[in-house]
């Protein structure tokens, strides 16, 4: 098991959009730049499984990204209020207004890109929305990264912890996944762009949502908030070779789906979906469906969880075989750009539509977890509380408050944009250090290794999905969650006897050593967050205290390290732009109807 060591003034830690933008952008300010992944650059991450689009508001997607025939009544103020509105008050207006401003600028950067390599991106003007596929926003990427050649870009690296001196942030150590070879990354400043977490085993789209980022950015002395917000669309528990897909809540868009679903539990009791006005959503807004559709169905999954679960049925019975099968090829139509003949990335769209109707024209579907809100605490820079130590993308917490409105690819990008420059001017006036904690973080990486008996790593996040789904789902009570934090204080005070004995070429027990190790510590503070936020809000549905409190619970939970130890502080949000909403009302759906839906119903 030997060790190299690699030097550069910054290094990127995240091979997906907020990594390659933070390390193309760093380069043109003329930084030397290395960007390290845990898998192939383009190929891995969440957005290769990217199936919806991304926007910008009207006047920037037309003077700013090109698009001549943008909606211009879609306004950046707008869109800046929307978002402040579905956070939920726990929104940072600052990041809010960067997000607003330097979207338009990163997505012409993207298109850029789009253009070279020759990928399709199809716009939508009454949205100022671009859709595309997973494998285009790929390919893409790696055009961006190829436009800096002097970009060195390690793959498929394991990273473990960062490096330190004085409180200030000097690199990371890691090792090579197939190799087992040990690598010490040297740099003046480290961006960590890894995306967000998710503890569940309904896993939406792929499993790269460890929160690798977020757990090395705690242990080095950063602060974390918002952890309790976990976004969970419709996604498909069976049949398993489809298992994961966001198919079913795409297949509520009538655009791209023409048929509508009832939605039923197990038993076939329907989860009724008001068709009030005020539950109304346009364009503008259509991504708050996704919260609605958990706030509706919750309820009547939350009378049968202990016997089902997670799972529900769209019932498509009103319609006639063919009519299932030709809403199917309307649906590969408006695909067709990014995917195989009648297939939906691996899936065989005919093959499930049959499936479905063998299925008493069903699909049996579960609630996946699409988006992690909370994160590492940055400033407007993305700057972290540790010098030298930046933040971009879904990594970081902030943006979206407690519940998700705008689009992550957007904000990947222009978080990318900005901490890449701001970290290119940190690492020209800061110094080469030695780091203090090499020993330690090293110790940390190879300790399992050297044991030869002892706790499964891979058996150790079965049981730590199995206490998420149980306890700490998208539907939540306080005694399930007292349970769930019990139980996830046991699994990782279990995590010091991680065993990984084998060889150092791709071992599979070391490898979920370093991720169970972040991700346990992602979710103790999670069901923390969720266990003491005696409320619902956003993403948050709490069948036991279904209120919006606004009077006692417009705060973030903030948590760090202290000592090994966790400690809670809450943090109030501060009304920079905009004044806060100090209104409380009877749950999640009046809020909702009440200030994002406002005004909705002409």
């Amino acid at each position: 098991m030997g060790r190299s060591m690699v030097k550069s003034d910054i290094l990127v830690i995240g091979g997906s959009g907020a990594g390659v933008m933070s390390a193309v952008t760093a380069s043109r300010e003329g930084a030397e730049v290395v960007l390290v992944s845990k898998g192939k650059v383009g190929k891995n991450g969440n957005a290769i499984m990217l199936g919806g689009s991304f926007g910008v508001d009207g006047q920037g997607a037309r003077d700013v990204c090109g698009e001549a025939d943008a909606n211009q009544e879609y306004t950046a103020e707008s869109l800046f209020e929307k978002m402040v509105a579905c956070a939920f008050g726990l929104g940072n207006q600052e990041l809010q207004k960067r997000f607003v401003e330097d979207g338009p600028y990163a997505v012409k950067e993207l298109l850029h890109w789009v253009k070279e390599c020759g990928s399709t991106f199809v716009f939508a003007p009454k949205a100022c929305r671009w859709r595309a596929g997973g494998v285009a926003f790929g390919r893409a990427l790696k055009r961006g990264l190829e436009s800096q050649k002097e970009i060195p870009v390690y793959e498929d690296i394991m990273v473990s912890d960062l490096l330190t001196r004085d409180g200030k942030v000097c690199g990371a150590i890691g090792f090579n996944v197939y190799t087992g070879e040990i690598i010490e990354f040297r740099a003046k400043s480290v961006i960590m762009a890894t995306g967000g977490w998710q503890p569940y085993e309904l896993k939406n789209t792929n499993s790269d949502m460890t929160g690798d980022g977020i757990a090395m950015a705690l242990r080095a002395g950063a602060k974390v908030k918002d952890m309790e917000f976990l976004l969970a669309i419709p996604t498909i528990q069976e049949p398993l070779y489809a298992k994961g897909s966001i198919l079913p809540f795409q297949m509520t868009m009538p655009n791209i789906f023409p048929l509508r679903h009832k939605a039923t539990d197990l038993d076939g009791k329907e989860l009724p979906y008001s068709s009030e006005p005020r539950f109304k959503t346009n364009a503008s807004n259509s991504k708050v469906k996704k919260l609605l559709y958990c706030a509706f169905y919750a309820p009547g999954m939350y009378e049968k969880w202990d016997t089902y679960g997670n799972r529900f049925y769209m019932d498509y019975s009103a319609y006639t075989d063919e009519e299932i099968r030709d809403g199917f090829r309307t649906f590969y139509e408006n695909q067709h750009w990014w995917h195989g003949k009648d297939k939906y990335h691996h899936i065989d769209l005919q093959q499930l539509a049959e499936d479905m109707i063998a299925n008493g024209k069903r699909l049996m579907c579960g609630f996946g977890n699409e988006y992690s809100m909370g994160g590492i605490v940055v400033n407007e820079k993305f700057e972290t509380d540790i010098p030298g130590l930046y933040a971009a993308g879904e990594v970081t917490g902030g943006l979206f408050g407690a519940f998700r409105s705008g689009d992550g690819l957007t904000e990947m990008l222009a978080n990318g944009l900005t901490a890449g420059k701001n970290a290119a001017v940190y690492a020209k006036n800061a110094a080469d250090l030695e780091p203090a904690n090499l020993d330690k973080a090293e110790e940390f990486l190879v300790g399992p290794r050297k044991k030869s008996q002892g706790v499964s790593a891979i058996e150790a996040w079965k049981k730590l999905e199995q206490i998420s789904e149980e306890g700490f789902g998208f539907v939540r009570d306080g005694r399930r969650l007292q349970l769930a934090y019990d139980h996830i204080r046991e699994l990782r005070a279990s995590l010091d006897q991680l065993a990984a004995p084998g060889a150092d070429q791709y071992n599979l027990e070391w490898i979920n050593s370093v991720i169970i190790r972040n991700l346990a510590l992602c979710t103790e503070i999670g069901i923390y967050s969720a266990l003491n936020r005696k409320e619902s809000r956003g993403c948050h549905l709490r069948m036991d205290e279904q209120q919006v409190d606004n009077e006692n619970f417009l705060f973030s939970w903030l948590a760090e390290l202290k000592d090994g130890e966790l400690v809670y502080e809450k943090e109030v949000p501060i009304p920079t732009y905009l004044p806060l909403d100090t209104r409380n009302y009877p749950s999640v759906l009046d809020c909702i109807a009440e200030t994002i839906l406002k005004g909705e119903m002409s």
